[in-house]
């Protein structure tokens, strides 16, 4: 029995501090960001809130870019459309997310 409850407090403990590593993260996430798309295209600028909805300043819509919302996926970061449509995939590339659209395979990148 005690080693039974060695695993289960030691698995209850790593679950928790999973949890603590991803709030942080999505903390670190939130804020104002440049977007864009191709190497040719302007940057907007878009702001992540904690709850997952995203607003933009500017033309965020150039290049069909369309974001209202975001959802970070373990350290990878998912960009949706309003109607909760994958856009854009990213992963972390030092500070900055770079990664592709999902309907032309544009890059997209995201630096502050």
């Amino acid at each position: 029995m005690n080693k039974f409850h060695s695993i289960a407090l030691g698995s209850v403990v790593a679950l928790g501090l999973i949890g603590a590593a991803h709030a942080a993260d999505t903390a670190a996430v939130t804020g104002a960001w440049k977007l864009t798309v191709g190497a040719a295209d302007a940057a907007c600028t878009l702001t992540l809130a904690d709850s997952g909805d995203v607003t933009n300043a500017g033309d965020c819509t150039n290049g069909g870019a369309a974001v209202g919302h975001w959802k970070a996926v373990g350290s990878r970061l998912q960009l949706l459309s309003n109607n909760n449509e994958l856009v854009a995939y990213l992963q972390p590339k030092g500070d900055n997310y770079e990664g592709k659209r999902v309907a032309d395979g544009r890059t997209v990148a995201l630096a502050r």
